[in-house]
């Protein structure tokens, strides 16, 4: 009899280790199909990049908070999040469902900030910048040339041009020598 409860608890851990190296061999994947899609026009691309940033930054509070929930509280009785971790076949303990929620949800969270630190550190040399007004309130606050160019003092066209002098050097800290 115990030989064969070694065998079913050895299961439960390797069946939790294939589930883990099954979603971060997907995860790899999907952000492989992801560069490879990535487009040519790098402007654009940082751009997207920067409007993405303060929904980033929102994503992972509330990430936080959804992982501290799952620290604190455990797992929901019907959660949703809990079913790519069953397999037919395989039946995992409530705390091995939990723990690969944690790491999961870890794992995103770490995704996330990482791309926040890179747009941040591309930003960082630029900030005394005198238009780098231009860029803030375009990407971060959705304000118009005309509203930018009241604060800055200039003309529309001038904060759309230096805006997008700044968005170059964003994609080339981002991107590197593709960007130029």
């Amino acid at each position: 009899m115990m030989s064969k409860a070694k065998p079913a608890a050895a299961l439960t851990a390797n069946g939790l280790r294939a589930i883990i190296k099954q979603a971060l061999d997907e995860a790899i994947e999907a952000s492989r199909k992801q560069t490879k899609k990535a487009p040519d026009n790098y402007y654009k691309a940082t751009e997207r990049r920067l409007y993405a940033l303060p929904d980033l930054k929102d994503k992972v509070a509330k990430d936080k908070q959804y992982l501290q929930d799952l620290i604190d509280h455990g797992l929901q009785s019907h959660s949703k999040d809990i079913v790519r971790f069953q397999r037919t076949g395989r039946r995992l303990s409530s705390e091995d469902i939990l723990e690969a929620l944690i790491r999961d949800t870890k794992a995103k969270i770490a995704a996330d900030e990482h791309e926040i630190n890179l747009i941040e550190d591309a930003l960082k040399p630029l900030t005394n910048d005198p238009y780098f007004r231009a860029l803030e309130g375009k990407y971060f606050e959705q304000k118009t040339d005309e509203e930018l160019g009241k604060e800055i003092p200039c003309d529309p066209s001038t904060v759309r041009r230096n805006r997008g002098r700044l968005v170059h050097r964003v994609a080339v800290r981002l991107y590197g020598v593709d960007a130029v």
